[in-house]
């Protein structure tokens, strides 16, 4: 494969992952809403009954750890089907694929590159995690495409509706003339599978401490999902959009973001120059904690991500918690970001 071929394969794999993501899966969460509540109720009881309560009816979790568990429950159900995400050895595994990755990356980033190959593998736990995940997801896709290919066939009839989990999106948006084998479909999903967890889990433990330190907001926002849900529209929340929105805001998971290897030298109009094999990135942090962009930037306020209600209506998002910007490039830059 030359090297224009390999471009393009990048761009249409980027394309692939933004349609998926953003329009095939958002189409269905409505679908999802009541199977992905059931699975966080069930994961919060389940975690609670599992520790002993005291004399006042109290426990105490690990926060970081109970995000976790919950965000890979829900997420496993709408990254692999009912059956998967049910599993709890699947579910052990892909709740420690993540956590070895991260672990992993960290390790590497200080020691030298020769002992790579030897400490990777050790960190990795032999790969233990993404060799499970792999043995239980290869019967699943492999059927799949069979029963797709068979279904594509002239005169064949579709038997059964499609599951509605990204397994199926992503065949189903695969362009058949370049069809993806199991193999790489499954690539595909251990690779979005990384951030599926890790970062929610994150928003998740800060949005919670932000709550509690404060709980001017937990009444507004209690009454805005009450309502929501009630009218079936829980994607539509402006205020739990700027909570969270405001809460990355603070405490990003990362001081740096777009980190870009530099293959040729470039020289900004300021003069900085960037020479060959140097990392380029954005300083997150210090963007969206700046009072270059944000007035009053070490000060917990929604607000700044709320429009004016008008005429009495009630108020919207100014910007939302997962719009891609400059000022707030906790997503990234550019047309691949998600």
């Amino acid at each position: 494969m030359n090297g224009l071929e390999v471009q393009d394969d990048m761009q249409a794999n980027g394309s692939l992952h933004t349609r998926v993501l953003r329009v095939v899966l958002n189409s269905h969460l409505a679908a999802l809403q009541q199977p992905l509540s059931q699975i966080v109720s069930n994961t919060l009881d389940g975690e609670f009954a599992a520790h002993k309560l005291d004399s006042k009816q109290w426990t105490e979790l690990p926060s970081f750890a109970l995000a976790k568990k919950t965000v890979a429950a829900a997420n496993a159900l709408a990254f692999f089907g009912p059956e998967l995400a049910s599993d709890p050895s699947f579910l052990e595994a892909s709740l420690a694929y993540p956590e070895d990755l991260f672990l992993t990356a960290e390790v590497l980033r200080l020691i030298p590159s020769a002992l790579h190959f030897i400490v990777a593998p050790i960190l990795m736990r032999g790969h233990w995690a993404s060799k499970t995940m792999v043995k239980y997801l290869e019967p699943v896709v492999e059927a799949r495409r069979l029963r797709q290919q068979a279904e594509s066939q002239p005169g064949a009839e579709s038997k059964s509706s499609k599951p509605t989990d990204c397994i199926q999106f992503f065949l189903d948006s695969v362009n058949t003339k370049n069809n993806w084998t199991t193999e790489k479909i499954i690539q595909v999903l251990l690779g979005i599978w990384f951030a599926a967890v890790h970062q929610p889990a994150i928003t998740l433990v800060y949005a919670l401490g932000d709550l509690c330190a404060h709980p001017e907001y937990i009444e507004a926002l209690r009454q805005e999902a009450s309502d929501k849900v009630s009218e079936s529209r829980l994607a539509d929340q402006p205020l739990l959009d700027a909570f969270l929105k405001e809460s990355c805001r603070l405490h990003p998971s990362d001081s740096i973001s777009v980190r870009r290897k530099v293959m040729n030298p470039f020289t900004f109009q300021d003069g900085t120059r960037l020479l060959e094999g140097d990392v380029a990135c954005v300083p997150l942090q210090a963007i969206m904690r700046g009072e270059t962009y944000y007035s009053q930037s070490t000060q917990f306020s929604p607000a700044r991500f709320m429009a004016e209600s008008q005429d009495g209506a009630s108020p919207k998002s100014a910007s939302k918690f997962t719009d891609v910007d400059p000022h707030y490039p906790l997503w990234g830059l550019g047309r691949h970001a998600w």
